[in-house]
């Protein structure tokens, strides 16, 4: 077993001792009884209940994903669906390989909290003529996922079975099916609440110009205006696409910070309060013109709460202040309706004739199309304001939905999970421009059928 790599990070080590040890340390579910701690041991019968972490373990399976600087904690039967994304916003990033260089800012986990095969650019390239390429993160563990797989003479493809989760019937108190691995922490820790205190602010730094001078560089933060216009200006030169319905093009993408973890649900409401913000739409007083914070919306959710709406939240979630508790389309709902904006939620499933991605699709272009702008143009671009879009494991904003000339749709959407490419970013702005391949500039804004037909229910929340 000689070289083996790691199934879980994709961590290379030289003799069977070496990876078994590393998986002990820093992949084992709880503490493992071959690493030596200070602890003391705990009798499980004296516990009253399980641990929060144990327990998170015994209702879904979780496993923290192997990507670096990614710092999610999904349900092991999403683990391919998570990785594929990951996939999908790795090879928009290799097909622009010509872009300058781009670094998203905020605060990072202390670097003795999390295990980290990464290396630096400039050290992956030394001795580049004699070493063999270095993979991707994604590669590295699909590479390492083959190799264990035939050692331990397993089937390339494993269907996780289904696990019972804890969830109480009713009003009862959910548990980590629904609110995530830590849906029985108290209080996240500081280092990510220092993190979220950063979100959406740009910094400026000083570089060294080819002249030897110094330079001002500006670098942006995680809230991104001005993107849509530039989708729209990629579907019109792309030669398959038949139309698209957009959204209204103040919409910001609201991206994730590195190692942040589960804040999907707050993103995307981000980016719908981005619409009613720079509109002046109804509600928008509560905002004082600008997105509110995740700590924010934790509170307008609460007070929601408190007013009675949604009341069952509390009791299912037992609070979410200052927590990482996942959200969803009822907390949307609950903050919006609070603060007297209107909004419809829905929720789609499989009525016996149709699956549910094909509601759901025929559903967000009857939306789209209803808004009664000209039908005979490429790009129909309504005054709409986005659609809060919940599967599954996940939650994105659709902006808009688009027909090929095959007669194929795709949802058009701004995935909090990824960060937008340099070279769209560099787009923003701009009036005259082309580019050669646009189907590559939009991957990461496209959802197919066959990204929907994974999943058999969906709410939508406009």
């Amino acid at each position: 077993m000689a070289g083996a790599s790691c199934p879980f990070c994709g961590f290379e080590a030289k003799t069977e001792y070496d990876i078994l040890y590393h998986m002990e340390d820093l992949h084992s579910e709880g503490n493992s009884p071959f690493i030596p701690t200070d602890a003391h041991p705990v009798d499980a019968t004296q516990e009253g209940h399980p641990s929060r972490s144990s327990q998170a373990m015994e209702d879904v399976g979780y496993v923290e994903c192997p990507i670096s600087e990614c710092g999610e904690t999904v349900p092991m039967a999403e683990l391919d669906g998570h990785l594929e994304l990951h996939s999908m916003e790795e090879s928009d990033r290799d097909s622009h390989v010509d872009s300058p260089a781009w670094k998203w800012e905020g605060a990072t986990e202390p670097a003795d909290s999390k295990f980290d095969t990464s290396l630096p650019t400039a050290l992956r390239n030394l001795n580049e003529g004699s070493d063999p390429p270095v993979l991707s993160a994604v590669d590295r563990q699909a590479k390492a996922k083959e190799s264990w797989r035939g050692i331990l003479n397993m089937p390339k493809s494993i269907v996780t079975p289904h696990v019972a989760t804890k969830s109480k019937p009713g009003k009862g108190r959910l548990g980590t099916a629904e609110l995530g691995p830590h849906a029985y922490e108290d209080k996240m820790p500081a280092w990510l609440h220092n993190l979220l205190l950063s979100d959406g602010m740009p910094r400026t730094t000083t570089k060294l110009n080819s002249s030897g001078g110094i330079k001002t560089v500006k670098k942006i933060g995680n809230y991104v205006p001005g993107v849509l216009p530039v989708l729209e200006t990629l579907i019109e030169q792309d030669p398959d696409t038949e139309y698209a319905y957009t959204c209204h093009p103040s919409v910001e993408h609201v991206s994730k910070l590195k190692n942040e973890g589960g804040f999907c649900g707050y993103r995307n409401i981000q980016m719908l309060t981005s619409y009613i913000v720079n509109n002046r739409s109804q509600g928008c007083y509560h905002f004082k013109e600008k997105m509110p914070t995740i700590f924010q919306i934790q509170e307008f959710i609460e007070h929601a709460w408190d007013v009675g709406i949604n009341t069952v939240g509390r009791a299912e979630t037992g609070g979410i202040i200052g927590t990482r508790k996942y959200i969803g389309t009822p907390e949307a709902q609950a903050m919006l309706r609070s603060l007297d904006i209107d909004c419809d939620a829905q929720a789609f499933k499989t009525d016996g004739k149709l699956a549910a991605d094909e509601i759901l699709m025929g559903n967000v272009e009857e939306y789209f199309r209803a808004s009664g702008v000209d039908s005979t143009s490429k790009i129909r671009r309504t005054q709409l304001p986005p659609i809060y879009f919940q599967h599954p494991g996940h939650s994105m904003t659709i902006v808009g939905i688009e027909k090929k000339l095959d007669g194929s749709k795709n949802l058009l959407v701004f995935d909090p999970m990824f960060h937008d490419a340099p070279d769209v970013i560099k787009l923003i702005g701009k009036t005259s421009w082309s580019v050669k391949n646009p189907a590559e500039f939009l991957r990461a804004y496209r959802r197919n059928m066959k990204y929907l037909k994974k999943y058999k229910a969906f709410e939508v929340l406009r």
